[in-house]
């Protein structure tokens, strides 16, 4: 796909009007749809945010979630800015996470992180969760960081100190700012041995004037069923609070830990003392468990569109790493009750939002010369220990070709994956014996240069770099070991864009005439890729 193709793409999926809004803003707008779950930075690496929170800071948009692709856990927190929610630029890290000093480095990992904005201070203030350590709290002068953090851990109601602070949400509502937490209770005598085996409850509190405590005081977030009985408020967690009208909305799911589906939960009362109602949105959350909610106004007509998010892993793959994002609007009835979320798999929903006249990020994948589209739905395919690929495509120009780049994700190799970038002469001949190929370019990548998420490792071309529009290009993939490695890999592919296998020491014909080739095509498939040109 030539990058005027890529860029179209994302054009169509977010145009903007010619309306400007306080001269700094026109209206935008976005389709989301169910199927399409892992998003990608302008550098083409996976968005590595588990448990993200879409916010908007000074017209920008920023995602923050916690990044597993360090040690297949949680290891600090990403964030990541745009101006239309398609192109999302890498910021980094929110704070150091090799400092000994970082309170986040021990369980928990400091999950779940929220940050709200101190207009009178002119402060960023991010919350996160350090599991039994409790809820850290650091400042910044910049929404992406560095974040410092205070000395000691935010108080929450005494009542709760004999259990363990866990999932969480902060923000300003009004003017003022609030807490709304789960508390983990282990030893409580009703668990059983298969489920459930932990009880936690959802609290509310009031945070100070500075943001950076809680009053101390908070009440319980459930519903007017008996609490002794209900196993749905004993288990909720994955919290997130807004306002709209009268009521006070707060988001959630059950015990999941970013399993691939529960209960969608939203609780709405006009007072956060209660008397809270509780609604059902989906039984298995669309496939997701609960994330938060952003709204976005469009400023054309100044209606406010409440967006839920959920993690959902593609394919129902229990690697947290692999982790995607769904999103879609929450519609409102004339009580304020909520309808249920539309999980069917083909649903898509367009949402005006604001967007910022600033620059939209640019990086490797958006100024790639040949690529995959940039809105296919990717999966996760881990099959390295089975087979050799053979991704190949026609070259979209005359020029010199610097280098391909593939999405991977490692896991517990000992060999090393293997990439070589060739071209040839055509597809028939490729599929003849003793035919050869012209290298391009090698590269071997060990596990510890890759990460447990799919970031992207790129083949330098050394040699024979000239090509000529329409010659034939392509890249193998090799990585026989007893763990595999991971790649994507999507469907409806374009008829020039051939994905071939070879499995694992096939190396002669075969079928019942001994004519048959031991490669073959996997039909209407490709891996996503991405090539730059001089």
């Amino acid at each position: 796909m030539r990058v005027s193709t890529y860029l179209a793409a994302l054009a169509t999926a977010a145009c903007a009007s010619a309306k400007v809004w306080g001269n700094s803003t026109t209206a935008g707008s976005v389709t989301f749809d169910n199927n399409r779950k892992l998003l990608f930075d302008t550098d083409g690496n996976q968005i590595d945010a588990v448990g993200a929170k879409i916010n908007e800071f000074g017209g920008r948009y920023y995602l923050y979630g916690n990044s597993v692709s360090q040690k297949d856990a949680f290891y600090g927190i990403k964030s990541y800015s745009s101006n239309d929610l398609l192109n999302w630029q890498y910021e980094g890290y929110l704070f150091d996470i090799d400092d000994g000093k970082n309170p986040c480095t021990g369980s928990g990992g400091c999950g779940r992180p929220h940050i709200i904005y101190n207009q009178n201070a002119s402060t960023y203030i991010l919350w996160a969760n350090a599991g039994s350590v409790g809820y850290q709290v650091a400042t910044s002068d910049s929404p992406t960081g560095p974040f410092v953090f205070q000395s000691s851990p935010a108080m929450i109601d005494p009542q709760f100190d004999g259990l363990q602070p866990a999932d969480h949400a902060v923000e300003i509502i009004d003017g003022k700012g609030y807490l709304v937490f789960s508390a983990l209770n282990f030893r409580d005598p009703r668990a059983g041995s298969l489920f459930p085996q932990v009880y936690q409850t959802l609290h509310i509190s009031e945070l100070t004037d500075d943001f950076l405590n809680t009053t101390g005081v908070s009440y319980p977030v459930a519903s007017n069923a008996t609490a002794e009985l209900d196993f749905v408020d004993q288990q909720a967690e994955s919290p997130d609070i807004f306002k709209r009208g009268d009521y006070f909305y707060i988001g959630g799911s059950n015990t999941c830990g970013y399993c691939n589906g529960t209960l969608a939960l939203l609780y709405r009362s006009e007072s956060i003392q209660g008397p809270w109602t509780r609604q059902i949105l989906a039984g298995y959350g669309c496939n997701s468990q609960f994330e938060g909610v952003t709204p976005l106004t469009d400023p054309n007509t100044g209606e406010t569109t409440y967006l839920w998010s959920g993690t959902s892993v593609p394919g129902g793959d229990p690697r947290v790493g692999f982790s995607g994002h769904i999103y879609q609007p929450l519609e409102f009835n004339a009580d304020g009750s909520v309808q249920d979320l539309d999980c069917s798999i083909d649903a898509e929903f367009t949402v005006a939002f604001p967007k910022s006249n600033s620059t939209t990020a640019t990086g490797n994948a958006t100024e790639a010369g040949d690529a995959s589209p940039a809105l296919a739905v990717y999966s996760p395919v881990c099959d390295s220990d089975f087979f050799t690929l053979y991704q190949t495509w026609p070259a979209s120009q005359d020029g010199t070709i610097e280098s391909v780049s593939l999405n991977v994700a490692r896991g517990h190799q000992e060999a090393a994956l293997s990439l070589t970038l060739f071209k040839f002469s055509s597809h028939e001949d490729l599929l003849t014996p003793g035919y050869k190929w012209t290298q391009l370019g090698t590269a071997s990548f060990f596990a510890n240069q890759t990460t447990w998420v799919f970031d992207t490792v790129t083949v330098p071309v050394s040699t024979n770099g000239t090509v000529s529009k329409g010659e034939f290009l392509g890249v193998s993939i090799a990585g026989f070991d007893v763990s595999p490695w991971c790649h994507l890999e999507y469907d409806g592919a374009d008829e020039d864009y051939i994905l071939y296998a070879q499995g694992g020491g096939q190396y002669s014909l075969r079928g019942a005439q001994g004519k048959t080739s031991p490669v073959y095509q996997r039909v209407g498939k490709s891996v996503k890729f991405f090539a730059t040109y001089a």
